[in-house]
Parts: C-alpha cells; structure tokens; sequence
C-alpha cells in the first residue's frame, strides 16, 4: 500500500471515531462544532497529503484578493493531545501514524517537500505525538550580538572611584571584625 492510501486509511479511522463520538446525544453544542471543525480539517488534510504525495507542484504566488467579510470558525485548541479526552480510540490512530511517520519511505518523502512538515505537525500535536526529527523545525539561526561598548568614565570621577556600584569597596561596618565575647 503506497503512502497516501496508508494516510488516508488513518484519517478515515480518526474520521469515523470522530463522527461515532459526535453523534452522541449527551455531548455539548460547542464540543459538537470542534468535533465538526475537526472532520473537516481531517477530511482536507488527507487530500492534501495525497496530493503532495503525488508530486504537486510548489505553489505559484498570487496577489492577495479582497474577501467579503465572513464570521470565522472557531480555532481547535492548540493543547498537545486534546482530542484524547473527548476521543478516546484516538490513542489508537496515533499509534498508527507514529509507524507511518517511522517509516523509512515517509521520512524520505517528508524531507522532499517541507508542506509535508505544515501539513503534519498540527495533526501531530492534536494526537499527543512528539513530531519525529523530520518534523521539527530548524531551530533559528541565532540573531549576532551588538558590540559591547566600552564603559566611560565621566572626566570629573577621581580615577579611584571605580566604574560601577559592585565593585565598590566593602563598606566599613561590613569590614570589621565582630566584637569578641568573653
């Protein structure tokens, strides 16, 4: 089996949990919608991942389009694992993306194309999964540090007076030996 249709047989198992647990009477309006946002979301990443996997082309860049003002769907939360809760048999789909992510195949096929990388990691986090270093981000490259500037000192301090507050002397009180006691 190639690994789009792998894919695709885990989104379809996560869907069909999905839809079982949200057809549950005793379940809340607001869980029923994230539950909806998610098949959804589920249902376009498997068609994503077939279509990257058959070697899509890399996006051409367009000009923005002014879009009619329309009311935003709520967000999935962003918490690692928080579907479990709500769906348990979801620890069983993410055993089973996990040996897909192992695979020797997938990993080379993810290190093609980085879309792979913005398609899977949500998915990833959703399920609990720490993503496999093929997933990860490269860590940013680290920003250079301006140059220190030497410290001056103002043309009327003593030249004893030292340039900070810390490396000022011991004040005497703190110098003294304590009082011997008999």
């Amino acid at each position: 089996m190639d690994l789009a249709a792998r894919f695709r047989a885990i989104i379809d198992g996560f869907c069909q949990a999905v839809a079982v647990r949200g057809a549950a009477r005793n379940l809340a309006s607001d869980t029923r919608a994230l539950l909806l946002i998610l098949w959804t979301r589920l249902r376009r990443a498997a068609a994503r991942f077939a279509i990257l996997a058959a070697g899509a082309p890399p996006p051409r860049p367009r000009a923005p389009k002014p879009r009619p003002a329309r009311p935003r769907a709520p967000d999935l939360p962003r918490r690692r694992g928080w579907v479990l809760a709500p769906i348990p048999e979801a620890a069983g789909i993410a055993g089973r993306l996990r040996a897909l992510l192992e695979d020797p195949a997938t990993i080379a096929l993810i290190g093609t194309d980085p879309r792979f990388g913005r398609l899977l990691r949500p998915l990833c986090r959703t399920l609990g999964l720490r993503p496999p270093p093929c997933l990860r981000p490269a860590p940013p490259a680290p920003k250079p540090r301006p140059p220190r500037r030497p410290r001056v000192r103002h043309p009327l301090a003593p030249a004893n007076d030292p340039p900070n507050r810390l490396e000022r002397a011991t004040p005497l009180w703190l110098a003294r030996a304590p009082p011997a006691r008999a």
